[in-house]
């Protein structure tokens, strides 16, 4: 009877690591998809030029992205975004970090 016995704290280490396996174990494979940065004011009192400019902008890394503020006191975090490998290679060809989907597309 102690075999088929679940407490919480077995339940939330077995969902727990379930979830780790589909996190690592359950991704496209290599060369399908490239994570990528953008900027996003949600959940923030953000500027309408922030909301334009987080709208419009991709990043190769995640550095780029945080040093490019729309203006200063800009509080849009940096998260990260997936792409095709594809549209990856087309807007950041020739080693660029930032590409701007209003001009680049």
């Amino acid at each position: 009877m102690n075999a088929l016995k679940m407490t919480r704290r077995t339940f939330l280490s077995l969902a727990a690591s379930v979830g780790v396996m589909a996190f690592f174990g359950c991704t496209l494979p290599p060369g399908q998809s490239v994570v990528v940065y953008r900027r996003s004011g949600r959940g923030r009192h953000v500027s309408n030029a922030a909301k334009k400019h987080n709208a419009n902008r991709l990043y190769a890394t995640e550095q780029a992205a945080a040093l490019d503020l729309p203006h200063p006191g800009d509080r849009s975090k940096v998260v990260p975004f997936t792409i095709s490998s594809g549209m990856y290679m087309g807007l950041f060809a020739g080693g660029k970090l930032v590409a701007d989907l209003r001009h680049d597309l």
